[in-house]
């Protein structure tokens, strides 16, 4: 074959290759592993106990007779001790003490006649309970002193009455009966074990969050402890501390998880007041190249007498970059790979990209084949298209939590209470999967508790 043969077909072959666009190199497909858990959450919640719960019960189950005997032929005496006024109570963290102040009536028999005298005495009770490691009430009341406000004194001349022996009478008879019923009462009334296990077993069911936006909160409950009463006023209060790891799902409602054992009890230190949620959510990679598709294939992009076409647009991640692989056709067919950075906008709620950059591969390949995509708007409509907005608006989701902390029951007898102050997002990171974002929760909460005995 001729010299000139030979050079016609590698003129024929060079511009065959010529008119194939020449492909870059996909950039490498890899994810920096941050701790993508979210961070364990605290939140403390004041709890407030009312005194007059405990005191009417206690009334109720008491009554205000204490102690009668009306029989005078067994030590010729008869004798009835009530309630003078209201039991009054003070809690800390080891004791519950009671002053029951008691009108006595007496009546002897001194041979000749019968006297009557009246008299009043103080009776100091303490109870001392223990949480133990079940959440059950351990309690103890025993009578610890009395005082005598008035003594019962008719003075015959040669007669006085037995003002010891009357106090014995009336402790012997009244400690044990109003200790036992103390007892009993401060059990029922402070069932920590049920409204606990009630507590923990409900926050492991996902929360709604917003019904619109179809965002849920799960707060995967670690621990969960209580730091020791203390009396205030006409309260006796509490702060119950549980870690948590909370996420946020979109969409359906998540599957409950399966609920773990109440941990045993313990003391917690409460920080703050209120409580500071971090949660994860994302973005799948599916769901943004579906709305990637909706914005960017068939859009045209030209400049002169070139011009090509999205044909479709697919993402993956490079460290903590968003890798957006463009699929085009038209005066140059094949792949273009641009990375960018996603950050979080709070004005707008949306996530953008920063710094959108086609890669170094393409870039190259680009400036041997087809410079003018350089030189036209793709870049810059690419970057506008791929904004994603949150699935759920943060103001319409804080809207919605405050309401729902106005006036929450958990249970009967229980009210919860609270208020959100912030609701933010903290982070954005790219995983094998998503685009996930961090959201803050901050805010206070307090329980009341009423009528628990009931």
């Amino acid at each position: 074959m001729s010299n000139a043969k030979w050079l016609l077909i590698f003129s024929i072959f060079g511009l065959l290759s010529a008119c194939k666009s020449a492909q870059p190199a996909k950039p490498a497909e890899y994810y920096d592993t941050p701790n993508t858990e979210p961070e364990p959450s605290v939140i403390n919640i004041p709890i407030r106990f009312y005194k007059t719960e405990l005191l009417k019960s206690i009334n109720d189950q008491i009554g205000d007779l204490l102690y009668e005997d009306t029989n005078m032929k067994d030590d010729g005496m008869m004798m009835r001790a009530k309630k003078r006024e209201s039991i009054t109570i003070d809690i800390d963290d080891q004791e519950i003490r009671y002053r029951v102040p008691v009108d006595l009536w007496v009546k002897k028999d001194l041979m000749l006649s019968d006297v009557e005298a009246e008299g009043a005495l103080a009776l100091e009770f303490v109870t001392r309970y223990h949480i133990k490691e079940d959440w059950s009430l351990e309690t103890e009341t025993e009578l610890t002193s009395h005082k005598w406000l008035r003594e019962p004194v008719v003075k015959l001349g040669f007669a006085d009455l037995p003002v010891t022996a009357i106090a014995n009478i009336v402790l012997k008879n009244i400690k044990k009966d109003f200790a036992k019923s103390i007892d009993r009462e401060v059990k029922d009334l402070f069932n920590l074990r049920k409204q606990i296990e009630a507590t923990w077993k409900e926050m492991h069911d996902p929360y709604l969050l917003s019904e619109e936006y179809q965002a849920w909160l799960l707060l995967n409950p670690q621990s969960i402890g209580m730091t020791p009463f203390q009396s205030n006023g006409t309260t006796v209060q509490s702060t119950i501390v549980v870690v948590t790891k909370p996420t946020i799902f979109l969409g359906e409602k998540p599957t409950s998880p399966a609920i773990t054992k109440l941990p045993d009890f313990a003391y917690s230190i409460a920080g703050v007041d209120g409580f500071s949620l971090y949660l994860n959510t994302e973005i799948p990679f599916k769901e943004a190249e579906r709305l990637s598709r909706q914005n960017m294939v068939g859009e045209v992009f030209s400049y002169k007498k070139k011009q090509v076409v999205v044909e479709d647009i697919k993402l993956f991640g490079q460290g903590n970059q968003l890798v957006v692989n463009t699929k085009l056709k038209g005066s140059y067919t094949g792949n273009v790979y641009l990375i960018a950075k996603p950050e979080y906008n709070a004005n707008k709620n949306k996530i953008e990209l920063k710094n959108v950059e086609f890669d170094f591969s393409t870039q190259k390949t680009l400036l041997k084949s087809a410079s003018w995509l350089f030189k036209g708007p793709m870049k810059k409509q690419i970057q506008e298209s791929l904004n994603f907005y949150l699935n759920y608006n943060l103001e319409d989701a804080k809207t919605a939590i405050r309401q729902e902390l106005q006036n929450y029951q958990l249970a009967p007898g229980i009210q919860m209470s609270g208020l959100l102050d912030e609701l933010s997002v903290s982070n954005v990171y790219i995983s094998a999967t998503a685009i996930r974002v961090r959201i803050g929760l901050k805010g206070k909460l307090s329980l009341d508790v009423k009528g628990l005995g009931q």
